[in-house]
């Protein structure tokens, strides 16, 4: 969890999709970073600050993506043949943070083709 709070957002979304890495997070740390991180997004996202909300959304929705990838490899297990190959957490970060940001924002369509593209 030290490594989800502590780092910027940018470091911390890198750490979340990546690929291969199943066995870096625990269900323990992600879902305190997902609670804390949610929390002060809305808290800020309602304030008057000037405050960009960009790398927030990607982060909080990479992060219930890794959860659920998380329960999908708990569920399944890790395969190595060609059919278990989209089992990897990182890429449901990947998907999650597209998924997250496009029911907050309003560029659905484009913005979710070029999260998927660029990790696919």
């Amino acid at each position: 969890a030290a490594a989800l709070l502590v780092e910027n957002g940018k470091q911390g979304i890198t750490y979340l999709f990546k690929r291969g890495t199943h066995e870096e997070f625990g269900y323990t740390s992600l879902c305190t970073a997902l609670a804390f991180y949610f929390i002060l997004s809305c808290w800020t996202a309602g304030s008057a600050v000037a405050s960009g909300l960009v790398i927030p959304m990607l982060y909080t929705g990479a992060l219930y993506g890794r959860i659920i990838g998380l329960i999908l490899v708990s569920i399944f297990g890790v395969q190595t043949n060609e059919y278990g190959a989209w089992i990897d957490p990182g890429l449901f970060a990947a998907i999650g943070a597209a998924s997250f940001f496009s029911g907050v924002s309003r560029l659905t369509i484009s913005l979710t083709v070029i999260m998927v593209s660029m990790f696919s």
